[in-house]
């Protein structure tokens, strides 16, 4: 998060986000305990009256939120490499015939290969 300060407008629409997804999880829980409702409240009524409290408040959603960014893209970022690349590699080396970037040293003492090419002007037309 950039290190500007949050306008009150923010901080007020932040406390009203937790506000709205505390009275999502008593509605959503099946005993319905009444102490979300009851923090939903509070925290409704610290956003009306107090500027202190709002603005500390939002400053730690907003860490909160950067902290759980930061560990879910990583996690994220994990499961898809080993779900998906990691096999995709494996089976590529198993079933590949040739290294398609051809890093191998190929047989000789050089690296470079011979090309038997006839470059004509159609060639160079199009090169991308």
């Amino acid at each position: 998060m950039s290190k500007t300060k949050l306008t009150r407008e923010k901080e007020l629409e932040t406390i009203l986000t937790i506000c709205v997804a505390l009275v999502v999880v008593f509605l959503l829980s099946k005993q319905h305990h009444k102490y979300w409702l009851t923090i939903s409240v509070v925290l409704g009524l610290v956003g009306m009256f107090s500027k202190y409290l709002t603005s500390k408040i939002a400053w730690a959603w907003m860490k909160l939120s950067e902290a759980m960014g930061a560990v879910t893209s990583k996690v994220i970022l994990s499961v898809i490499f080993f779900l998906f690349l990691f096999p995709i590699a494996i089976l590529s080396r198993v079933f590949g015939s040739k290294s398609s970037l051809q890093l191998k040293k190929p047989e000789g003492n050089s690296y470079y290969f011979t090309r038997n090419h006839k470059f004509e002007a159609k060639d160079l037309e199009n090169v991308w």
